[in-house]
């Protein structure tokens, strides 16, 4: 795919405003909007303590990006099915940068087959039954799980990187960043140039520039549909 115009080297003082202004305007009662809070409440979803399991804090923290997980599912997530959740976290690396996993570990991470894809299936639900989650919420709780390696996906997000759908996106976020064009690097560099203190991912830095720059083109989030990936 092409990569969107705001990402490129050329842009790069434009795209740390916009992860600037997403971390520091300030709204009503001299708030930030609440998205800035998703990656550092609870000290992070990735934490030693909770890394490896489903909490309510990180129920709440999804809330944060305008997406909800509806009570039934919440309360599957958190107890009917939170031994199999945290087998499959346990699972998945809490130290490994989606830029950092070769072509040759693609597919035991993230293919088909293993415990992401897997996890991603448990929280979308079988065909017979739907617990409520839809592929945008789907990505915001592995995201707060996993936010090195699991990018977001949403309406706004998903277009500018060719995905209209979420299948194939985690292959597409891939590809941009191991392609050698120095996109992991620039990341740092646009976060690095933004100022602000939150220490959030590469991941979170590309889903943020991509998010705002989306809202500035006048695309609007679409509600969270259980579409097919």
């Amino acid at each position: 795919m092409t990569l969107p115009d705001i990402l490129k080297a050329d842009h790069t003082g434009e795209a740390a405003a916009l992860v600037k202004k997403y971390y520091t305007k300030l709204y009503r009662h001299d708030l930030p909007q609440t998205g800035s809070r998703f990656d550092d409440w609870a000290d992070g979803g990735d934490r030693a303590d909770v890394a490896n399991s489903l909490t309510a804090d990180d129920v709440l923290a999804v809330s944060f990006l305008s997406v909800q997980v509806p009570a039934t599912a919440a309360i599957g997530l958190l107890e009917t099915s939170a031994l199999k959740v945290q087998g499959l976290l346990e699972q998945i690396p809490t130290d490994l940068d989606l830029a950092s996993v070769s072509s040759e570990e693609y597919a035991a991470l993230l293919g088909p087959n293993s415990p992401a894809n897997d996890l991603w299936r448990l929280l979308r639900g079988s065909e017979s039954y739907r617990c409520g989650i839809g592929p945008t919420t789907a990505s915001k709780i592995m995201a707060r799980k996993r936010p090195r390696l699991i990018p977001i996906f949403d309406s706004v997000v998903g277009p500018l990187m060719g995905h209209p759908k979420a299948k194939g996106q985690w292959k597409t976020w891939h590809s941009v960043l191991t392609d050698g064009s120095g996109l992991p690097a620039r990341l740092r560099a646009i976060k690095e140039e933004s100022g602000i203190d939150q220490a959030i991912s590469d991941l979170r830095t590309m889903d943020v520039v991509l998010w705002m720059h989306g809202k500035e083109l006048g695309m609007e989030p679409a509600d969270d549909s259980f579409s097919d990936d």
